[in-house]
């Protein structure tokens, strides 16, 4: 695993870390950076025959009762709250996302989890939270004016409860002032892998990822944005031009074009964009081929010259730079990567 410093702060060098879990959180939230502990514990261990393993940790509940996650595993904690009181680090689990309302349910539920978090962020604890944990952690009010990240496919909903925290969507992992935040589900992996760098070394880091199959250098969720959320709105005249668009898509576009083909100005196109999707109508067109030829990438056969011309480009050398750009991995790369998911 190659050196990369994502923790500002230093952590202890054998620090104790609470895992926080309750009824509806994702099993895997607990259960996987707890393995990833294990594992390099394990290769510390075969080095260090007589040392003590730097990492121990614990599980608690906020009221110490058993608790059943959102696949039906039932979890017997360590304790509850208290028994984190010493801890230098609290992982937050993830939750199940059903919808807007029910969730804005669950996270009231969890109101005196989330006073207690910022009790313990005052005591000089860093909090770390992945996913829909994310939102738990944005309740406390902490993460306003920081940095963070949360599922990529929940970005839009994040902006709109927590207006005041500066998201990074683009990035896996985020940290600012001991706040500590990942990605979509599996981004637990990367910050459970830097702990163990900064408490172990770089070697056992390394090891650890190799047995787990972990890429270590996989640091964005660009790969894996798309245009879902940006046709999620009510200005008639933007769904007017985003559905030209896509039947227009192969030629070239112009804003004059577009906005006479609409009967309205460029001025007041590019309003209406900007206040509809938060983006300009020439910077949505070229997300859109980017989009598509991710989408052709996916789930069909066609070579990358083919799938060029299809979302409007003639320049193979211009097109492979900005799809990297945008993705951060090349054409070829992208379709290694994710065709086999969509087949």
């Amino acid at each position: 695993m190659a050196k990369v410093t994502l923790f500002w702060l230093k952590l202890p060098i054998m620090p104790k870390i609470a895992f926080i879990g309750f009824d509806g959180c994702y099993g895997y939230s607990l259960t996987g950076p707890q393995d990833t502990f294990h594992v390099s514990n394990a290769h510390w261990h075969k080095q260090h025959t007589d040392a003590k393993p730097p990492l121990e940790w614990c599980t608690v509940s906020p009221n110490g009762a058993p608790f059943s996650t959102t696949s039906g595993l039932n979890v017997l904690p360590d304790g509850d709250l208290s028994l984190a009181e010493d801890c230098d680090i609290v992982a937050l689990s993830s939750l199940f996302y059903p919808g807007e309302k029910e969730f804005t349910q669950e996270l009231k539920k969890l109101n005196p989890l989330i006073e207690w978090l910022t009790i313990k962020y005052n005591q000089g604890a860093t909090i770390t939270s992945h996913c829909t944990g994310t939102f738990l952690l944005a309740e406390t009010g902490l993460l306003d004016n920081r940095e963070a990240t949360t599922s990529w496919w929940l970005a839009d909903q994040f902006e709109k409860r927590y207006p005041t925290v500066d998201l990074k969507v683009e990035q896996l992992i985020t940290e600012q002032d001991r706040l500590i935040c990942g990605g979509a589900a599996n981004s637990h992996q990367l910050i459970s892998l830097r702990m163990v760098e900064n408490c172990m070394g770089t070697n056992i880091a390394s090891l650890s990822a190799k047995t787990l199959l972990v890429d270590t250098n996989e640091i964005e969720q660009t790969p894996y944005l798309t245009l879902q959320n940006q046709q999620q709105h009510n200005d008639q005249l933007v769904s007017s031009a985003q559905s030209w668009i896509q039947r227009n898509l192969k030629e070239k576009i112009s804003l004059e074009e577009l906005s006479q083909h609409l009967s309205v100005s460029q001025r007041t196109l590019i309003r209406r964009f900007k206040y509809a999707i938060k983006d300009t109508p020439n910077s949505y067109i070229q997300n859109l081929r980017i989009d598509t030829a991710k989408k052709l990438l996916e789930s069909s056969g066609h070579s990358v010259d083919k799938i060029m011309e299809q979302v409007g480009y003639a320049d193979i050398s211009s097109f492979s730079r900005l799809f990297r750009r945008k993705t951060g991995l090349t054409p070829k790369a992208y379709r290694q990567r994710f065709q086999l998911i969509a087949e």
